[in-house]
């Protein structure tokens, strides 16, 4: 069954680097209106499930405030991680960032994992949570290989973001153990308009919706992936470790590879299909755990 679990991580990555390709077909170089839209749908889309399952008297129940204050925390540093992921990006290629900022996010839930909550790896996980990583290594080797895309602030933001998001992991799995997946989704959606709602006035960057009615379609089709990808990622949290569940995350970018292949017609190298099979045979080595 824990398998199953496991596969709902890799399923919550597919579905996140399919709204990744929508984003791209969009091509809004405003980063705050889908993430906020995102949010709204999904405290819509789980309050009209609530009702349906008629389960509110056991939301409200069951949630006590330290709970409520894990999974606020475990959102403000989730957002605030992606704030800094995109300043990131100002200052240094995708490649290195995205490298950069999966290796320290795995380390850091995993680092969480063993140091706190008393959880040991055998040799085989780290051989395919290094797969997983040097895949992506790969796959963005070529930025490394030119100085002039690597800047150290850029670098540090990065490091930054790997750190937050993998202590973000580390206060929803917490909070989970007693909560559910519901009030995760919630709060870590209302956390995100705030904090998005917050920046965009800071830096004067307005939140909008698209108006081309072609281009509202597939606005709409990114934030149901968005909210599958958190729905998938929280239920795999609950039932597996944070490590796992970040480590299978972090292959996003490889089923990014594969669907813009698919999708956009981008064309697959020979660096891009090593990385695509080193990534395999460390999910496959993930699986068999």
């Amino acid at each position: 069954m824990e398998n199953f679990y496991q596969f709902g991580a890799l399923i919550s990555a597919i579905t996140f680097s399919s709204a990744g390709i929508f984003i791209k077909k969009i091509n809004t170089r405003n980063f705050f209106s889908i993430p906020f839209y995102e949010g709204l749908f999904s405290i819509i889309i789980i309050l009209i499930i609530i009702g349906l399952l008629n389960n509110w008297q056991e939301i409200l129940s069951d949630n006590s405030s330290f709970i409520i204050i894990n999974f606020i925390i475990a959102a403000s540093l989730s957002s605030t991680g992606t704030m800094i992921y995109i300043f990131s990006l100002s200052k240094t290629s995708i490649g290195i960032a995205l490298t950069v900022c999966a290796a320290v996010n795995v380390l850091t839930a995993s680092s969480y994992d063993y140091v706190i909550n008393s959880i040991s790896f055998d040799i085989f996980f780290f051989f395919g949570a290094s797969l997983i990583i040097i895949s992506i290594f790969i796959l963005n080797i070529k930025s490394f290989l030119i100085k002039s895309k690597i800047n150290s602030l850029g670098v540090f933001g990065a490091i930054l973001t790997g750190f937050l998001w993998g202590s973000a992991v580390f206060f929803n799995d917490k909070a989970l153990i007693e909560s559910n997946i519901f009030t995760a989704s919630i709060i870590r959606s209302l956390t995100a308009m705030v904090v998005m709602f917050t920046t965009s006035i800071i830096i004067s960057k307005k939140i909008n919706i698209i108006d081309d009615f072609k281009l509202y379609k597939l606005f709409l089709i990114t934030v149901i992936l968005l909210f599958l990808s958190n729905i998938i990622w929280f239920v795999s949290l609950e039932y597996t470790t944070g490590s796992l569940t970040t480590i299978f995350g972090s292959s996003a970018p490889i089923f990014g590879i594969i669907l813009g292949y698919i999708f956009l017609n981008e064309k697959i190298g020979k660096v891009e299909l090593l990385s695509i099979i080193v990534a395999i045979c460390g999910i496959a080595v993930m699986i068999s755990l």
